[in-house]
């Protein structure tokens, strides 16, 4: 098979040669076009012959083709139209605005109640550390007690050897009597030389009245001399004799005193062994637990050794530091939350019990004392933990309160339709995260609480809490509220 272009008329064919002398014209090119057609062309003769039955057969193809296509297209603009009639108009809505969306709080006249804060270690209101008083070895621990048991007041917790002291107050005791005796003996003395000073004094007496007569003779010459002598030797023997009473009678009271001093001084001795005896029983000083034991039986110890500690968790005290601008505020028995940072789920209640009269000057703080009473608390409060406190303090009646972020530099913003109108503001207080304030506002007063860095006076806004009132609605830019049911109503009308 041969390929020969060739010319015929104004079409340029392509013959193919076959080997039986007839050629096929397989294509022609007709003003720029290329059109394949079915003709023979016959060499001897030179004419090109057109296959007619070979035409009609494929004209009546291309018509059926082009039919089924017309019918296929026409049933697919029909679903597409029928598709298009049944499609429900989308909601329609206004263009959103772009104003902000803002968060907004109502002003209204409360009671807010303000807080002062502080810190502070708890610390037991009842704790002692027993110490030895005495010199002696360790006999008992009383019923084994040990760390965290629980004693009442009086009970015996440790007991030391008693026996130096027991001898110490019989040694005691028996110089006291003996004392006693010599005094009573002092007494017998005393009693007896009083008798002889009665006697010596009545000698006296007589002696004395008998040397005055015989003198008074013998100045008239009455009596002789040696009469006379002897009545004044009479008398000064007497006299003699009541003097020397007198003497053991002064006497005895000094020597009475010496044997009490030392009856008084054998008493204390007594005593003191008595305290030593009673000191080698350690004794609980109030109901409360064991925190700690220093010794076991067969120690030695000496005076101010320790011997235990313990304490009562009934009640709590804890110092708490408040800052000193707060000192008007605070008072005896106001109420006190606290609570620990490691478990901010626990909480007790306290008071106030008392207030220091002074203030740190460094840290310019003063110490107010509150007291936690554990036996009501669901959790006990331990002593040592570090907790902070939150103190009530002054309670303001009419205050506007806003959250303290609503306040920007000396003003707050406030929602009127939707704008944003500046307001001048003075904050009283600061009161834990809200703001107390005075100036421009009033009661009712809408205060937007977000996006004021970028708000201005009169500028447009969107309220946050118009948005959450209709969920399934569009704010649009005028403010209006198009809800997606009325949206989807009208499309199906």
């Amino acid at each position: 098979m041969e390929t020969q272009p060739i010319t015929s008329g104004m079409r340029r064919v392509a013959i193919v040669r076959f080997p039986q002398g007839w050629s096929q014209v397989v294509r022609i090119r007709k003003n720029g076009h290329v059109h394949p057609i079915r003709e023979v062309y016959n060499p001897g003769s030179g004419n090109i012959c057109t296959l007619v039955g070979y035409s009609a057969q494929m004209t009546r193809k291309l018509v059926l083709t082009g039919i089924l296509v017309f019918a296929f297209l026409g049933a697919g603009y029909g679903v597409l139209t029928l598709l298009i009639a049944l499609k429900p108009e989308p909601p329609t809505r206004e263009v959103a605005s772009r104003a902000p969306m803002v968060s907004i709080v109502e002003l209204k006249l409360t009671q807010v109640r303000d807080v002062l804060h502080g810190y502070g270690s708890a610390l037991a209101d009842k704790r002692a550390a027993l110490t030895a008083e005495v010199n002696a070895p360790v006999i008992e621990r009383v019923k084994s007690i040990d760390v965290g048991d629980r004693v009442s007041k009086g009970n015996v917790l440790i007991r030391l050897d008693e026996r130096q002291y027991q001898m110490e107050l019989n040694d005691a005791e028996s110089r006291r009597a003996s004392l006693a005796a010599q005094i009573q003996q002092l007494g017998v003395q005393l009693q007896n030389q009083r008798s002889l000073l009665e006697i010596a004094e009545s000698d006296l007496t007589l002696t004395r009245d008998e040397y005055e007569r015989v003198e008074g003779l013998f100045k008239k010459g009455a009596a002789p001399k040696t009469e006379r002598d002897n009545a004044r030797l009479r008398y000064q023997v007497a006299l003699r004799a009541k003097q020397q009473v007198d003497n053991q009678i002064a006497l005895i009271e000094p020597q009475r005193l010496q044997l009490q001093a030392q009856q008084d001084g054998a008493k204390a001795a007594a005593d003191r062994a008595e305290l030593n005896i009673e000191r080698c029983e350690i004794k609980a000083p109030f109901d409360g637990q064991i925190e700690s034991i220093s010794v076991d039986v067969g120690d030695s110890v000496v005076m101010g050794s320790p011997i235990l500690e313990m304490l009562n968790l009934d009640r709590i005290e804890i110092p708490v530091e408040l800052p000193v601008s707060t000192r008007p505020q605070a008072r005896v028995g106001a109420q006190a939350n606290l609570y620990v940072e490691s478990m901010p789920h626990i909480r007790w209640e306290g008071a106030i019990s008392r207030i220091a009269p002074s203030a740190d000057m460094q840290t310019r703080t003063y110490r107010a004392y509150l007291e936690v009473d554990n036996t009501v608390q669901e959790t006990p409060l331990l002593p040592g933990y570090f907790v902070k406190a939150a103190v009530d303090g002054e309670l303001l009646e009419n205050a506007l309160a806003v959250p303290r972020h609503a306040v920007f530099e000396g003003r707050v913003y406030v929602a009127n339709g939707h704008k944003a109108h500046s307001r001048q503001v003075r904050v009283v207080r600061m009161i834990e995260d809200n703001a107390i304030l005075e100036g421009d506002v009033r009661p009712g007063d809408l205060v937007i609480t977000s996006n004021l860095d970028i708000l201005y006076d009169d500028a447009p806004v969107r309220l946050e809490s118009e948005a959450n009132a209709s969920s399934n609605g569009l704010m649009t830019s005028n403010g209006s509220m198009q809800t997606a049911s009325s949206s989807k109503g009208k499309g199906d009308s």
